[in-house]
């Protein structure tokens, strides 16, 4: 598959670079389920598209990355690091892979629009004290119930292992938290710089997971692909995330809708998701995600894994000692009441089947938010109905998040999101203890 560079017309990328000869298509990876009813449901040209998908990842980051590789040219994660702080055009001689990326990076596609986004950020935080549990538990935890998007985060064991846990989880708080914040992704703010460095991230991860004896080619794809990294943006911080703040009482408008779906887009665009299985919409966000997760296999051990590590460690050491739970609630519950709390507002925002085989236990607390969210919406409605500033909820929570995820003083701003070295090496030496893979 050709990817045709913005502004040049030139078709150098494929999205397919390292990956080895005679591999099924996508839609007969072993990772895919249900392919028959998704036809059915969905019709063979989407479904074979978005399962293409899972064999084509962004190469745009992945030349670029290979360009630090080659010790025989000035590229290297300093040069990137300039070249993202100050434009391609502060770097001499900057190589092919590294101008290709920035020419796609600093490309702003026809349908952005920066007032609409910005909408997009105040509509995501302006729900207040419902919004932290959310991201961290029903978007990231519940992100990791997915099978696929598992696969890549063993290797490492940094979501496995209980001293490496928080750090990752405040590295993607950190990103997260900085792409929707109103403004965060216009071209030299922090949202757009740590979006983009996680791409990059992404592409080292990617190369590392390919060498890997340990990857399952056959039965996964590609490390990191398109298909995974579209529905992250779509559904993991788009529809999943708010069909759970809306099922704890807020509502949202249908033009708060768009605006949020219009930001996760451009936040995709800029993770390097092709535009030609972006989301356009609140509605084909839905729809996609919907294929995505009927396609999926369901949650194994690893996966029960992950999820319960993120959920009992963010319970027991919150993020910068700031609760994820309102604080007059935290203050009164002990950690095992909050766990219990935690998987209770979880059987809320994630299907029944899938928490089942997670294994996760039904405590009383999952009658919670069914009985409050009447009243929740009620007072939302009023609230609505009444003079309000939207902006002035978000800034406001955001304060209080940032302020749990800041990092230390006089820490280098390179720190705020993973090193890849550090990742590289945990991947090489499989601190997840993954089992070889003695079948492609």
């Amino acid at each position: 598959m050709t990817i045709t560079e913005p502004g040049t017309g030139s078709q150098t990328f494929r999205g397919d670079l390292d990956v080895p000869a005679g591999l099924p298509r996508g839609i007969d990876l072993g990772r895919i389920a249900n392919k028959e009813k998704a036809i059915a449901m969905y019709g063979r040209e989407l479904v074979e598209k978005l399962t293409d998908h899972a064999l084509l990842a962004d190469d745009y980051a992945y030349a670029a990355m290979l360009d630090f590789k080659d010790k025989s040219n000035g590229a290297s994660w300093r040069t990137f690091d300039q070249a993202l702080e100050y434009g391609i055009d502060a770097i001499d001689e900057p190589t092919p892979g590294l101008v290709a990326l920035f020419d796609q990076l600093d490309h702003i596609p026809d349908w952005v629009d920066f007032d609409q986004l910005y909408r997009g950020a105040v509509a995501f935080w302006r729900a207040g004290p419902i919004v932290p549990p959310v991201l961290a538990w029903g978007a990231i935890a519940g992100g990791f119930s997915m099978y696929s998007a598992t696969r890549p985060v063993l290797f490492s064991g940094r979501l496995r292992e209980q001293d490496k846990v928080g750090t990752r989880l405040i590295e993607s708080f950190r990103y997260v938290v900085a792409a929707y914040t109103p403004g965060g992704m216009t071209r030299f703010e922090e949202g757009f710089r740590l979006t983009a460095k996680v791409r990059m991230i992404h592409a080292a991860v990617r190369h590392s997971l390919g060498r890997s004896d340990h990857w399952d080619w056959a039965g996964w794809g590609i490390p990191i692909n398109n298909l995974d990294s579209m529905v992250t943006q779509a559904g993991q911080f788009g529809v999943k995330f708010t069909d759970a703040v809306q099922a704890s009482g807020i509502r949202y408008s249908d033009r708060e809708l768009e605006d949020i779906f219009a930001l996760s887009r451009y936040v995709g665009y800029v993770i390097g998701v092709p535009e030609d299985i972006l989301h356009t919409s609140y509605e084909d966000a839905r729809r996609k995600t919907d294929l995505h997760t009927l396609i999926e296999l369901p949650p194994d051990d690893l996966c029960r894994d992950v999820v319960h590590s993120i959920v009992e460690y963010s319970v027991e050491n919150p993020p910068g000692d700031v609760e994820v739970l309102p604080g007059p609630v935290a203050k009164f519950m002990t950690n095992e009441r909050r766990l219990k709390l935690a998987y209770g507002l979880l059987h809320s925002w994630i299907p029944a089947h899938v928490m089942d085989a997670l294994g996760a236990e039904k405590t009383a607390w999952r009658h919670i938010l069914p009985a409050i969210s009447p009243v929740v919406t009620l007072a939302d409605k009023i609230g609505r109905l009444l003079p309000h500033d939207d902006e002035k909820a978000a800034f406001t929570m955001l304060r209080q998040f940032n302020d749990a995820i800041k990092l230390p003083d006089g820490a280098n701003k390179a720190m705020a999101v993973a090193n890849p070295d550090e990742v590289h090496a945990d991947i090489a030496a499989n601190k997840g203890g993954m089992p070889v893979v003695t079948t492609q």
